[in-house]
């Protein structure tokens, strides 16, 4: 018999055929052990099939077995050979730590049977180390040990010239034909203190007696042990108890593998100075500086620049101060008052964020301010710096609307593509009123017809007025790959501003059905919804009355019917109303003869007549 696999912990069986007259019965031995394996605990043998189960296979059940076949003619034998399979499994995985340059080795020992095949992968890579030298990184070579007769394998993975990339966990996979094991090992490479991370660390601001906060943060492995320098001397307990340094300016919170320290300069410019971290291991050490700087408010404001005037607003350009090098702006204040106002302090405030648009409104037309401007940061509001003296002026028509085309800039003349073939929505910003609330707006559009010397309008719309409320309108019932043209004004008390133009050409496309009356009054609406509804209605009815006599169809059927009838009733004589009151013209008697029923006619038949 050729050899047969079975698999450690699982359940086999092995099956002896042989022939015989009378059928044999079946023997299962053990040649190792000379036993009957259908008295031992874990094997069960079928002595008239011949199968021999084995149940919870164990690793010494692996060797040669004779299956015995006997009747009363004789016996007949044969071996075969049972080999007991082992799944793999990983029984030692140490962590290794070697320092950067140096060669390290994680080494996987595995067993089963057949031997596993080993192998590593680095839990950050998807793609498992192949055997020898790794193509794309000469520094790792994978190497695999076999041995058969213990059944055991190892697999070494070797990196030399270690860097920090190295760092971090691998997985070792143990694999034969039952199957796999997993299991993670962590190299570690140690390395000396680094500021590689935050060697741009930004300077450090006080102000006003507030402490200083410095932030200490090295990469090292192992953890490094931090102190601190102020002007080459170490800020520790030993100078404390010295009185190289004073504990009222200084406080250090964690000597590794963070440290803080807290500096309070009491506006001795002597504080206000670089520090040192210095960081140190068994590997080496490095140091960073980090400088405390005594922050004030902002320098005056460079420059402003009036950019928009209008009836009511003014919209202003800020030049922050020159060559600042201070905490940044965080908003810009201008303080404005009338003319006839003597005194600042009973002026206005008002307060832009950095960056923000600078605008004031609601002034009144034909009135002259004085502005001042300040810059504020983190320590307070910088000195004031003089503006321009605006005279506001006088009402007038509003401002001309900005149309709205997110990333285009249109002049008069060119055209924007239009996305869809019969509609296109304009959108606008709110116009400056000059003094006077805008009622409403007013939208006018026309095709333009070219010919070769020039353009003209057609079909041009009347004004449409548009609610102050919305600031956009949708144009409908377009004509495809046309050519618009869109005026926009804003109207006020005063008048209309001047349109803001804008071009635009339809996409190619199906266009609209044009209507005769485009509009229809709620009622009409109103009267064709009834009118469909009654439609359906009756269509239901009159379908449920052909089909089962159901409906108000049928209830009306029905009530004409029984009108009918009972108009014809008088008419009909006694005879024809009580016909059950007459005696029966044509008695008929029953008889039975016990295997047949017999009925006779003439005779009437009474109570007590057989049947």
């Amino acid at each position: 018999m050729k050899p047969v696999e079975v698999v450690e912990g699982e359940t086999a069986s092995v099956r002896c055929i042989a022939t015989g007259k009378p059928l044999p019965s079946y023997q299962w031995i053990k040649l190792d052990r000379s036993n009957d394996l259908s008295k031992t605990d874990r094997f069960q043998v079928n002595k008239k099939t011949g199968e021999l189960i084995m149940n919870r296979v164990e690793f010494g059940d692996d060797g040669m077995y004779k299956c015995v076949a006997a009747n009363s003619a004789g016996r007949v034998e044969t071996e075969v050979r049972i080999n007991v399979l082992v799944k793999p499994q990983i029984y030692e995985l140490v962590n290794v730590t070697a320092s950067m340059t140096n060669e390290t080795r994680i080494i996987c020992k595995t067993k089963g049977r057949p031997p596993p095949r080993v192998t590593f992968r680095k839990l950050s890579n998807r793609e498992p180390f192949i055997v020898g030298q790794q193509p794309d990184n000469n520094r790792i070579t994978l190497k695999q040990e076999t041995f058969a007769d213990a059944g055991e394998a190892f697999g070494t993975l070797v990196i030399t010239n270690l860097n920090r990339s190295d760092d971090g966990l691998y997985e070792c996979i143990a694999e034969n034909p039952t199957g796999k094991a997993y299991k993670n090992g962590h190299i570690t490479v140690q390395f000396k203190p680094t500021f590689n991370r935050t060697k741009d660390l930004p300077s450090v601001w006080t102000w006003e007696n507030r402490p200083g906060n410095l932030s200490c943060l090295p990469e090292a492995i192992p953890n490094a042990t931090i102190v601190w320098r102020w002007n080459q001397i170490e800020i520790s307990d030993e100078n404390f108890n010295m009185g190289r340094v004073s504990r009222n300016n200084f406080q250090v919170f964690g000597r590794g593998p963070q440290s803080f320290l807290i500096v309070k300069p009491y506006n001795e410019p002597r504080y206000y100075t670089f520090y040192e971290c210095v960081a140190r291991n068994p590997l080496g050490e490095a140091s960073i500086k980090i400088q405390l700087k005594q922050a004030f408010v902002p320098l005056p404001i460079g420059q402003v620049r009036t950019n928009i005037i209008t009836a009511t607003t003014i919209k202003f350009s800020i030049l922050p101060p020159s060559n600042y090098d201070g905490l940044p702006i965080r908003s810009y204040t201008v303080q404005f008052k009338p003319e006839k106002q003597p005194l600042w302090e009973k002026g206005f405030l008002h307060t832009w964020s950095n960056g923000a648009p600078y605008i004031i409104e609601n002034l009144v037309p034909e009135v002259t301010y004085h502005f001042r401007f300040a810059a504020r940061n983190d320590v307070g509001l910088g000195p004031w710096t003089n503006g321009p003296s605006i005279t506001m002026p006088r009402r007038s028509v509003p401002a001309e609307p900005t149309l709205l085309l997110p990333g285009v800039n249109l002049t008069y003349k060119q055209e924007l593509q239009a996305p869809y073939s019969n509609h296109f929505e304009i959108r606008w910003n709110v116009p400056a009123d000059n003094g006077e609330p805008i009622e409403y707006y007013l939208i006018r559009y026309c095709r333009i017809e070219r010919t070769e010397d020039e353009e003209r309008d057609i079909d041009c719309s009347e004004n449409i007025q548009q609610s102050v409320q919305y600031t956009s309108f949708p144009l409908d019932h377009l004509v495809p790959d046309t050519l618009y043209k869109v005026e926009l004004r804003a109207h006020n008390a005063i008048g209309d501003s001047t349109p803001a133009t804008l071009r635009f050409r339809t996409a190619r496309g199906i266009g609209p059905v044009p209507l005769e009356n485009p509009t229809m009054s709620s009622g009409l609406i109103i009267g064709i919804v009834v009118l469909a509804l009654v439609f359906i209605l009756i269509v239901v009815d009159l379908t449920c009355f052909l089909a089962n006599r159901t409906g108000a169809i049928a209830s009306c059927c029905e009530r004409i019917r029984k009108q009918k009838k009972d108009e014809e009733d008088p008419k009909l004589g006694s005879d024809e109303k009580e016909p059950l009151n007459q005696p029966l013209e044509k008695p008929v008697s029953v008889e039975y003869d016990g295997r047949q029923v017999y009925t006779k006619s003439g005779e009437i038949i009474g109570k007590h007549s057989a049947v």
